[in-house]
C-alpha cells in the first residue's frame, strides 16, 4: 500500500520540491507503508486509533511479564488477528520463548 512515509523517529519524511517561482509543489515522501502499518498496530494500545478503536496489540504489555508456552501462542494468535483486521496477511515466528524476537513475514 502506498502512503506517507515516516522516519525511524516516526516523524513525517519531507522532501520539499519547488517550481520555477519558488512555490512548493511536493513535500511529503510517499512509498510502501506496509512495514509502518504493522509497526504501528503492534505498538498501539486499543483505543489509540480513533477511527478504529478496537485495533492495536499493545506489545509493551506482553514484554513486561514472563512468558509461558500458552502465552507465546496467544501472542501469535492475537498479533495475526490484529494485522488481518487491517488487511495484512502474515506469518509470525518467535525465537524460543523470547517474544521480543519475533519475525513477521507478509
Amino acid at each position: 500500500m502506498i502512503g506517507i512515509l515516516v522516519d525511524e523517529n516516526n516523524e513525517l519524511q519531507v522532501s520539499v520540491q519547488r517550481d520555477k517561482q519558488g512555490l512548493i509543489t511536493q513535500g511529503l515522501v510517499l512509498g510502501n507503508i506496509d512495514y509502518q502499518r504493522c509497526k504501528f498496530i503492534i505498538i498501539a494500545q486499543k483505543g489509540e486509533f480513533k477511527q478504529v478503536p478496537t485495533l492495536g496489540l499493545g506489545i509493551d504489555i506482553y514484554l513486561k511479564k514472563p512468558i509461558a508456552a500458552h502465552e507465546k501462542q496467544r501472542f501469535i494468535t492475537e498479533l495475526k488477528s490484529e494485522l488481518s483486521s487491517d488487511g495484512v496477511k502474515a506469518q509470525i515466528r518467535i525465537e524460543g520463548n523470547d517474544i521480543s524476537k519475533f519475525r513477521i513475514d507478509v
